[in-house]
């Protein structure tokens, strides 16, 4: 009988991808290869870097403090599980904080590796690689809303065949508005009205009619609602929840983070306001992207 071990190929190392938002910081471990991305462990925290901040501003001490201990704490368990390769990304924080120098180094101390600044198209990109190979509609419309942009991209056939990033994000929106705790019901169009002040001239190519929204607002929405298909309905049965129940509350009843509670309204409104701007009936949740897309190229 011919042995066939010699055929067996093993399965590739695990990469770890670090992913610093404006409102969290986020881990995923997993073998990429083919296309595909196999999860190992994953998690994520509320690190706010983007509290209070604005273009040329200081990211705060605490916050500098948490994420930097936060990656450590990352770093830890990805070495744990056998990681080698670590990737680190940063998206707004470093794009626009008049210290982002300083965030740098933090997180290269925390890491043992130098962290990469993304840029808006960059981010982008990434970002409609990972929902690509999560399995995504073709062709595909693809929103990532985070805490200080919102990414718009558009691609046929797994290829991203435009994008742009716009400054706003559920935490600059929040911050704008400043909504109580629980939130006025009556803010919610006044929020969508200035999100589509900043979207509404975006130039879109044509694109399919099917859309995916990625980010931790969007999957808080989909908690939220109980649906991953956001449509208008599902959007406003979100909000009269968020309308009815102090934050804590809703925290302890559905699992989600307070802090990420308190951002949902600004996050319904700038999906609504994606939705109407580009005349689509709804947009489905992807729990995949940016650090997918980051593993995907570490491996290639």
């Amino acid at each position: 009988m011919t042995s066939r071990t010699d055929d067996l190929v093993p399965p590739p190392a695990p990469i770890a991808a670090i992913d610093v938002g404006t409102n969290t910081t986020r881990l995923l471990v997993a073998r990429a290869f083919d296309g595909r991305v196999e999860p190992i462990a994953s998690g994520s925290a509320m690190t706010a870097l983007g509290a209070g901040l604005k273009p040329g501003g200081r990211i705060r001490a605490h916050g500098l403090d948490l994420v930097e201990l936060t990656v450590r704490q990352m770093v830890a368990e990805a070495r744990a599980l056998g990681v080698e390769r670590i990737v680190v990304a940063c998206t707004a924080p470093a794009r626009v904080a008049g210290n982002a120098s300083e965030l740098l180094e933090r997180l290269e101390l925390a890491s043992g590796v130098t962290p990469r600044v993304l840029s808006g198209p960059e981010e982008a990109e990434l970002a409609f690689r990972g929902m690509v190979a999560a399995g995504a509609p073709d062709p595909l419309l693809a929103i990532d809303l985070g805490g200080g942009s919102l990414e718009l991209m558009g691609g046929e056939g797994g290829r991203l065949r435009w994008a742009t990033s716009v400054p706003i994000g559920v935490r600059s929106l929040t911050e704008r508005f400043a909504p109580s705790d629980p939130p006025a019901i009556d803010l919610l169009e006044p929020m969508i009205a200035a999100v589509r002040e900043m979207i509404d001239p975006v130039t879109v190519p044509a694109h399919g009619r099917e859309a995916l929204a990625a980010g931790g607002s969007a999957v808080a929405l989909m908690t939220l609602a109980g649906t991953d298909v956001l449509d208008r309905d599902a959007l406003v049965r979100a909000v009269e929840r968020l309308a009815a129940s102090h934050s804590e509350d809703l925290a302890e009843e559905t699992g989600l983070e307070a802090a990420r509670v308190r951002l949902s309204l600004a996050g319904a409104a700038a999906l609504e306001a994606v939705r109407r701007s580009f005349d689509l009936d709804d947009l489905r949740v992807s729990q995949a992207g940016l650090r997918e897309g980051l593993l995907l190229e570490s491996a290639a």
